[in-house]
Order: C-alpha cells, then sequence, then structure tokens
C-alpha cells in the first residue's frame, strides 16, 4: 500500500494508517499513468514526424521535378538559340505568375536577367541542388521573405541559370501542420496525465477502502469486511476474495478459542479418571490383581488421550502443510478395499452391510488421505447405528465430472442446524457424549475433501422409523477415464 503507511500505537497497542506526503505520485497507477502518457507522445511525436517527413519530402519532390523540368527547357533553349533566346525566355517565364523563380547570370556571377538581383551561391562545374532563403519586393514594394529550392548550374560551360520554386506557401502549410500536430500531442499528454492522475486517486481509494478493512481486522475488529460495489471490476474481485479470506479467518479463529473448552471438557473427564484410578490404587492395601486392573484401565485413558492427540496432529497436518504429493489414485480400487475390510465389523454388530462402487472410479490426490478419510466416514456409520440397522456405500462418476462417495446408515441422524457445526474441531453433540472419540473425525474429513479442491455434505440418511439417518457424501474432482 504505497498510499498509506502503517504504524502501531503504543497506547491502544493497535494500528493506525498515516497519510504520506505526495503519496499518490508512488502509486502503481501514477506510474502507469505516466507511462499511458510517454506512449501517447512517443505516438504523437512518431505521428507528428511522419507527417512532416511525408508532407515535406512530397512538397520537396514536387519542386524539385517543376525546377529540374524548367532547367532542361531553358538549357536546350540556349543550346538551340543563343544567348539571346535564353535572356528573353527567362525575362518572360520570370514575369509570370506563378511560384517558379529565375534568375539568368553571366559566366563571372553579374545577373542578367530574372526574380533576383544576385544569386544565392557560385556553382560548380556542374549543375546542383540548391535550397536558400530570399528577401523580394512585392507589387506593393513590401520586402517579402520566403524560401526557394531548385537547380543551380553553368549551360554548356557559359552562363549561370538559377530555376527555383517558391517554396514559402509549402512552408507556410508545413508549420500549421506543426503548430496542430504539437498542440495534440501537448492536449494529449495532458490529458493523459490528468486522467491518469484521476484514475490513480479513484484506484487508490478503493485499495485504501480494502487496506483499511485489514488494519481494523488486524486491530481486533473481526466483523468487519470490504466494501463490494457491485460494479463487477477487478476491485470487486479483490474485495469479494478478501472478503472470502477474512471469513475463512474468522472461521478458524472461532475454531481456534473454543478448541480450548473443548479439549478441557473432553479431556477433564478421562484425566479425572485416571487420576482417581491411580489415587485407589494407593490407597488401597497391596492386591497384585487389582493393581494390574487399575494399572490396564489407566493405560486405556492414556490410549485415549494419545489418540486425541495423533487426531490433533493428523488433523493440522492435513490443513498446515503445503507439500502433499496429489498423484492419479485408484479410487474404486481403495473404496472396495475398505468395505471389504468393514464389512466383518459391520456384522459383528448385527449390521446390514451394503456397498455398490462403480468401476473405474479415479482422483488427483493422495491416497493414505482418500483412505482415512473415507474410513473415517464409515466407522462413524458403524459406531452410531444401533444394533440391527443398515449402512449403505455408495460411489460413482456424476454428469459434472466429478466423484461422490456416499455413506449412509438409518441411525439417529444430525438434525439439519448442526450439520455445519459437527465439521468444526471437537465439536460433539451432546447424544455422542458417551461414545469414545474426540469430535475431529468429521473435521478430517472435511480437510481432506478441501485440499483435494471438494467439499463433505452431511444429509438425511436411511430414514426408518423416527430416524432421519444420515448421508455423508464426500464429493471430489474426479480424474478422466482413460
Amino acid at each position: 500500500m504505497d498510499s498509506k503507511r502503517l504504524q502501531r500505537s503504543p497506547s491502544e497497542g493497535g494500528f493506525r494508517v498515516r497519510q504520506s506526503r505526495f503519496a499518490l505520485f508512488r502509486t502503481t497507477t501514477f506510474r502507469l499513468a505516466l507511462a499511458q502518457a510517454g506512449v501517447v507522445l512517443a505516438f504523437v511525436a512518431a505521428l507528428l514526424l511522419s507527417i512532416y517527413f511525408t508532407t515535406v519530402g512530397q512538397l520537396e519532390a514536387e519542386s524539385d521535378a517543376a525546377a529540374d523540368g524548367e532547367f532542361a527547357s531553358l538549357e536546350r533553349v540556349y543550346s538551340e538559340g543563343g544567348m539571346r533566346e535564353l535572356s528573353q525566355q527567362a525575362t518572360v517565364r520570370a514575369a509570370r505568375a506563378g511560384s517558379m523563380l529565375y534568375v539568368l547570370a553571366e559566366g563571372s556571377g553579374a545577373v542578367i536577367a530574372g526574380d533576383f538581383q544576385q544569386l544565392p551561391s557560385q556553382p560548380g562545374d556542374s549543375a546542383e541542388r540548391v535550397d536558400f532563403r530570399f528577401e523580394r519586393p512585392d507589387q506593393d514594394g513590401r520586402v517579402t521573405r520566403g524560401r526557394a529550392r531548385g537547380r543551380l548550374g553553368r549551360l554548356l560551360g557559359g552562363p549561370i541559370l538559377l530555376v527555383a520554386r517558391d517554396m514559402s506557401d509549402d512552408e507556410a502549410i508545413t508549420n500549421r501542420i506543426t503548430r496542430a500536430l504539437w498542440t495534440v500531442a501537448v492536449l494529449g499528454l495532458l490529458l493523459s496525465v490528468a486522467s491518469g492522475l484521476i484514475a490513480s486517486w479513484l484506484a487508490s481509494r478503493r485499495v485504501e477502502t480494502i487496506a483499511s478493512a485489514a488494519l481494523d481486522v488486524m486491530a481486533g475488529d473481526l466483523a468487519r469486511r470490504a466494501p463490494v460495489r457491485s460494479d463487477g471490476d477487478e476491485f470487486d474481485g479483490l474485495a469479494e476474495a478478501f472478503n472470502a479470506m477474512l471469513d475463512r479467518i474468522e472461521q478458524l479463529i472461532q475454531a481456534t478459542r473454543s478448541a480450548g473448552d473443548a479439549i478441557a471438557h473432553d479431556l477433564r473427564s478421562p484425566l479425572t479418571r485416571f487420576r482417581q484410578r491411580l489415587e485407589t490404587a494407593l490407597e488401597a492395601p497391596p492386591d497384585a490383581e487389582a493393581d494390574r486392573e487399575a494399572l490396564r484401565k489407566a493405560a486405556d485413558e492414556a490410549d485415549r488421550l494419545l489418540e486425541m492427540f495423533a487426531g490433533v496432529l493428523r488433523l493440522a497436518r492435513v490443513e498446515a502443510s503445503g507439500n502433499w504429493t496429489l498423484q492419479r489414485i485408484d479410487a474404486t480400487a481403495i473404496l472396495r478395499d475398505l468395505a471389504e475390510f468393514y464389512e466383518p465389523a459391520a456384522e459383528e454388530r448385527g449390521l446390514r452391510f451394503q456397498s455398490s462402487v462403480e468401476d473405474g472410479l479415479a482422483l488427483s490426490g493422495e491416497a493414505g488421505l482418500f483412505a482415512q478419510a473415507a474410513s473415517n466416514l464409515i466407522e462413524n456409520a458403524i459406531k452410531y447405528t444401533p444394533d440391527g440397522g443398515r449402512i449403505e456405500l455408495r460411489a460413482w462418476l456424476r454428469p459434472d465430472g466429478r466423484m461422490e462417495f456416499n455413506v449412509l446408515d438409518d441411525g439417529p441422524g444430525i438434525a439439519p442446524g448442526e450439520r455445519d457445526r459437527v465439521l468444526e474441531r471437537f465439536v460433539r453433540l451432546e447424544s455422542a457424549r458417551s461414545s469414545p472419540g474426540a469430535g475431529l473425525g468429521l473435521s478430517l474429513v472435511a480437510a481432506v475433501a478441501r485440499l483435494h479442491r471438494g467439499g463433505l455434505h452431511l444429509r438425511d440418511g436411511l430414514a426408518v422409523g423416527g430416524r432421519r439417518g444420515l448421508g455423508a457424501a464426500l464429493v471430489l474432482p474426479a480424474e478422466m477415464r482413460p
């Protein structure tokens, strides 16, 4: 953020924004405006040069052609009629109204007839191109100044002849074009800079609103969001992405704040039981069998605690690490192996277990994480489905090109208002407090789904009697079938 400076307020411990002088001139948008102005100026300069050289070049080419033609014509007059005829023709042609200028001089340079009293220069042995300034009186006796271009040379080693064309009118046209183009160039430059300043100011205002929202969030206002004007421009896109990021950050912060309470709630009971059993064993008379039983139960509680912490570490690793190697995995084989593995456990509970996995399912992912997520969904269904219930596993390729893995049961299910909440860390419904667990299973599945650019969706399952059941759908982008 160029237009502002971030400072920490010692008294409040927060942040404030300090406007810096001439900050607008250091913004990227202003630099782009200057670059645009430079491009406009370069274009106008190139256009000016192109028009100038094209115009002047064409006029000079026409002038040279006319002078050369007249010079050749008078040279023939001299070769055929001699000096007398040449002098007569030069006088007649000089008296004509027009842009052509004539001067006939002796070999020494003394002017015999023509428009000027003296030659602009002395020629060499051969005719040469001349471009010169001149002064001469007009019909009213006023001195006019102009520019001429033509040919000067000796005729057969004798008299000197100058035939030129008056370029004054052409030069006036060229000057008008030049002034017009320079005027356009200056106006274009000024307009480019002015429009650039306005664009820079407007863009800076939009950026400052987003930066201000960021600073407010840094100061502790987690509900602050960047304004979206619904213009559909890139600033709205940036604001929407920024707000989505803040929503996600707020969710994570809220989850972190509630994690301590959840961990304390879930750890208090096993730690209390752990301490009570040890104290009971210490206070009781020595008894090898009772002591071993107390140690076994304490070990069970310790295992449960370790399992909880292991779950936390797995979830943190999935959410925080960006080093996972995603490659093509055979989802059909993994899901069918899991169905075969869990079917005996379900049958031991008296559950009807059915699976239907479509052939050829594949996705880009990490095989271990995908298998862990699918296992969590199956284990949840087995854990919460009452004896005699039913569990179904379904996996297929959807028409939108994504793979859906569905685990449905006819257990108590989860109320629609609680389905988003149970995906957070350490959230356990009151109905599940009596069963082992740490409230991390569905959180891990949701994290794995996000890692694979998919999602976990909870809905009603296999409704039976007064139970709504639960359907857990893991939807992930599928790989194209070979």
